[in-house]
């Protein structure tokens, strides 16, 4: 679909530099919140495009963790996990294929919980 005149556009800095960027974006989502916390205490972190999606998918790894937690006490948490992962898998393949983007709810919480999230400057209120 295209993008409505009111939609954030992101902004030139949050471009991957190389295309390694896009996979470490992409790996990020698959193995969160692991490759997160990798990405932010190594020199990579001063690449905005690997920040934002550092920061992320370190959110959603967190609250995967959570779910994981409270849904593998019941069998619906069994049956639950394969879905769970498929979206991890998507998330990966929108870092890769897209770039910036931007996760309902999640994407709001980074920004809230983290000053220097990239994504924050993109907000319009």
């Amino acid at each position: 679909m295209y993008n409505s005149p009111g939609a954030q556009q992101p902004q030139q800095d949050l471009q991957p530099q190389e295309e390694n960027d896009k996979i470490i974006a992409a790996v990020s989502y698959i193995f969160a919140p692991i490759v997160s916390i990798v990405v932010l205490v190594t020199d990579m972190k001063n690449k905005p495009f690997l920040k934002y999606h550092a920061y992320q998918s370190l959110v959603v790894g967190i609250a995967l963790i959570v779910l994981y937690t409270i849904l593998s006490i019941t069998f619906v948490g069994l049956c639950a996990a394969p879905f769970l992962f498929i979206g991890q898998c998507y998330f990966a393949y929108q870092a890769y294929s897209k770039g910036i983007f931007t996760i309902p709810l999640i994407t709001d919480l980074t920004a809230r919980f983290f000053s220097d999230f990239p994504g924050a400057q993109n907000k319009t209120m």
